[in-house]
Order: C-alpha cells, then structure tokens, then sequence
C-alpha cells in the first residue's frame, strides 16, 4: 500500500509540471524530462509493489525491504516539496511570471538541498529503483552500483532530515515553519576559491565545486517578476562610438571596484575602422520597468557601462552579483517623446554572433535549434568589437552557478584562425590562437582555458598588427619560449586566477608546449610580417 501511494503521489507530480511546459516554452525540454521521470519512478514503484505481494519473492524482498524503505523517505519527502510549490498556483491570478519564479524556486531548492540538480535526483531514484527490482527478481544479482546507489540515498536523506528537524522544532514550540525559501543559503563568494593551492593541468581547470552548474545549459528565452518604478541612472558621456565607465564609489566591493573588466576597453591603442552597414542597432525583448531597483535587491551592483554614440545612442550595463558571480547585462534605449525603455537578460540565457559591423546577442529556442534575437550593438572599429565579445564570454563563463559549458559562439566571424598551439601560461596549459580579421586585416593573438569546464573561456588577447612592421618585436630564448616586446594583452580574468608571466623588463613571455608549437608561431608570424 505504501508503495502505491508514492507512485500515485509521484504522478501527482507530473501532472502539476506538465502545466508548466506551455507558460514556459523555453525550459519544456527540461520539464518534459522531469515529467517522464516521475511517470517512470511511478511505474517502478507500482511493479515493485507487485513483485512484494509474489510469495515467490518473499525471501528476495525481505532482503532488499530496508533500502526500499530508505529510497521511499527520501522520495516522499522529495514529492511533498515539489507539490508544496505548486500550491503558488493556486488560487488567484497565475500569470508567465508566477510560473517563472516557482520554476526558478523549485531549481534553485533542490540545488542547494543536494548540490546537483532536481533532475539528477530523479535520475538517482530511477537507478536505485531498477537496481532493487533486480535484486528481487534474482537474488543472486549483485550489482556494482548498488551500493553506491545506497550511499549516495543515506546522504540525500541526512540533508532532507536535517532540514526537517528545525521545522518539526518551530512547530513544536508554536512558532511558524519557515518558507522553502528560508533553506536557500548564501554561497561563499567564489573569487579567493578560484586559484587552487596547488596548481592544476589544464584539464583541470573548473569552477568552485560547491557552485558546479546543475547540466549543461543552453542559452534560452527568460522573463522578468513585476519590478518598482524606475529609478534615476547615473548619466553618461559618450565620447566616439563607445565609452566605457566604470564604478568609483566606495561602497563598491573589491570584487566590483577592482575587476578585470574596468581595464578591457581601454588596453589596445588601436582603432582600426570597420566599414558600417545595414545592421540596425537596437533591443527587441520586452521592456521592464523598474529593472535597476530590483537588480539591487537580488544583490547585483553595477559592474561596467558603456554608452554607444550611434543613431541608437543605446547604453549598455553590466552589473555583477559577488556571491555566484553571476552577471547580467542591461540595455537601456532612449526616446525623444517617452521615458527610456529598459531591458535585462543574464548573460547565460544568450549568445552572440557577428552580422557585419555589429554583434548580436540572442536567445536560442526550441532545444537550441532557433536563434531569436534580442539585441544588436554596432561598433566602428574593431578592436571595441573584439573586446566586447572577448569580455561576453569571459563574464558568461565565470559564472559559478550557471554558467554555458558548451561554448558554441567562442569565434568571431569574420576571423580565420591562423595558427593554434599550447602554451604554459601562468603555469596553466592554455590553447594559443592567433586570428586575423579579413575586411580590417587586423591580426590578434588569444589564449584560451584548454579542456575542462571552462574549455574555451578566453583568459587574454592583444592586437599585434602595428608590431608585424617592426623589427626585433619577438625574441626567441630558446626553443620553447618567445618574448614579445610591447604587447598589451586584454586580460581577462582576475589578478587571483591569472598573471600574465614576464621578463623584469616587462616583456610578455610565450613558453610553448613544444618546439614544434614555437617553431609554427614562428614562421606564422614571419609569413605575416611579409605582408605589412
């Protein structure tokens, strides 16, 4: 009987989020998994019951009834949490909104209940399940996941049981329970825990565990809670096609007042043209009122702002939150006749492509196979284009609690690669590129993170198309390493996780994995000198 009623109790589950996949299209692949597993763990539980009342089976059972009882906890409590958010959609007016905070609610309980996510759970359950079966049916299965599926329950259940206690405490002393809300810690910033204490191959290179992304994520279409009216901005001054301002106040915390960002777009000294087009620049999500006020109250301070001297006159914000390291950007569009439109987006939700003179950020649908596009922002020459597109990624990578690990939009088009080889940079096995641009001509070098979750997350990149006219700009030390004299290179990651190695006089060193990869730069770079 039990078991029957956690099955039914797991249906009831799946019914309540088949309602979410129409309000929120753009997560109905995640929903549509979880739906399915709870109607598996459903079927499971109900085939299990019947192998229990097979006197065939009743020694076998017998055997394995402990950890069907330990599975049966954790999952009961597991259900009651999930229908426990559902009663949000009770009642009253439920609109896309509602649908989008509980669904961000149920996300963000189950991760921080367990560290991996809810669909991962199931996924667990669903093993376990199978795994029991087996051992009923044949008692003499023995499988190696089996304990390992035990353990890995025993420590699911601690964790609900230790937030069980203190409820059961408040109502005992007729205090009222708190919120699931309330069981959302704050995480420990991640900034001091990205620098390993020894350091690690490249392969090795990854977020803070304790902030490891639940799966994979695709960029997709995301909505906003009602915000408070709009408050003031801080204005302004574009100087040329873009400038860039950054934050000076001192309440701002390290992590905002010194981050890697505030040097980006003012490191290269170069301003090659890029020939304008047709492309329009501009924003096409939908407006939200009051974004800046409710940015503050989720713990987001504004990191960076750059104002666009186009016909647009669009101004672009990042802002940044220090606890998960999570951006968002912010684009606000001004009209003559009526306030400022605003519009707001994480970074993670979106990627970027190049059309012509400008860089398009938008959001993928339907699985990932439907590019819609949310914003467009021109640029005048190339360097400011590269920047910002260097700097996208990099922010979108570091963040530490949902980040995009299949980097699909890490190359710019309009750039070929010219050479790729492994460098030893700052003690890490980073992939070094070297691309040039075919309208501008312009040339660049980058390192990027090889291998591991961070695998093409830019660390650096500098322009070196002055120095291909110049003699004595590279000297070879020996046949690994290569000194570039002058170079500028746009870091791209805090002074704790990156220091680009140098000679006392300051000149940027190069240590090569292989000769081979010295030697290939080498002539790469003599074929390009030849042709400036």
């Amino acid at each position: 009987m039990a078991l029957r009623m956690s099955a039914e109790q797991a249906e009831r589950a799946a019914d309540g989020f088949s309602t979410f996949r129409a309000p929120l299209p753009e997560h109905a692949t995640e929903i549509t998994g979880l739906i399915s597993d709870l109607y598996a763990i459903s079927s499971s539980l109900s085939s299990l019951d019947d192998l229990s009342k097979d006197p065939r089976y009743r020694r076998s059972w017998a055997l394995v009834h402990p950890d069907v009882e330990l599975l049966r906890s954790s999952l009961n409590y597991t259900i009651e949490d999930i229908l426990d958010f559902f009663k949000r959609l009770n009642g009253g007016h439920v609109t896309h909104d509602t649908y989008q905070r509980t669904w961000l609610s149920i996300d963000r309980f189950f991760w921080n209940e367990a560290q991996y996510s809810l669909g991962t759970r199931l996924a667990k359950y669903k093993s376990f399940l199978r795994e029991l079966a087996d051992s009923v049916r044949d008692p003499r299965h023995e499988s190696p996941l089996l304990a390992g599926s035990r353990s890995s329950m025993k420590l699911l259940l601690v964790e609900q049981e230790k937030r069980l206690a203190p409820r059961l405490e408040r109502v005992s002393l007729g205090r009222n329970p708190p919120s699931t809300s309330s069981t959302s810690t704050d995480q420990p910033s991640p900034r001091n825990e990205r620098r390993p204490a020894h350091r690690q191959r490249s392969y090795e290179r990854s977020r803070p565990p304790h902030l490891s992304p639940q799966s994979p994520q695709s960029p997709s279409s995301a909505s906003f809670s009602d915000f408070p009216p709009s408050a003031p901005e801080v204005p302004s001054s574009p100087l040329g096609s873009a400038s860039a301002t950054g934050t000076s106040q001192s309440t701002h915390s390290d992590a905002i007042q010194y981050h890697w960002i505030k040097d980006v777009f003012s490191t290269y000294d170069t301003e090659t043209p890029i020939p304008p087009g047709r492309e329009r620049a501009g924003c096409f999500g939908d407006p939200h009122a009051g974004i800046k006020p409710w940015l503050r109250e989720q713990g987001f301070e504004l990191l960076l702002q750059l104002a666009f001297n186009d016909d647009s006159k669009m101004t672009v914000y990042f802002y940044l939150r220090e606890r998960d390291h999570r951006v968002r950007i912010v684009c606000k569009v001004p009209h003559k006749s009526r306030s400022s439109d605003y519009f707001c987006l994480p970074l993670n939700l979106l990627e970027i492509i190049r059309e012509g003179s400008c860089l398009q950020l938008c959001r993928r649908r339907h699985g990932g196979s439907e590019l819609v596009l949310w914003a467009s922002i021109q640029f005048t020459s190339i360097e400011s284009m590269v920047a910002f597109h260097m700097a996208f990624l990099a922010l979108r990578s570091q963040d530490a609690g949902h980040p995009v690990e299949d980097i699909r939009d890490y190359e710019l088009e309009g750039e070929r690669e010219i050479y790729g080889g492994q460098i030893i940079d700052d003690e890490y096995a980073h992939a070094l590129r070297v691309y040039r641009e075919k309208t501008t001509k312009a040339v660049r070098l980058q390192a990027s993170v090889h291998k591991g979750d961070m695998d093409h997350t830019p660390v650096w990149t500098a322009f070196i198309t002055p120095h291909l006219s110049r003699r004595s700009w590279l000297r070879v030390v020996d046949d690994r390493t290569v000194v570039i004299r002058d170079l500028k290179p746009i870091i791209l990651m805090s002074a704790d996780d990156y220091t680009p190695p140098q000679t006392n006089r300051g000149e940027h060193v190069l240590k090569f994995a292989t000769p081979e990869d010295a030697d290939a730069f080498l002539d790469q770079m003599e074929a390009l000198a030849a042709k400036y």
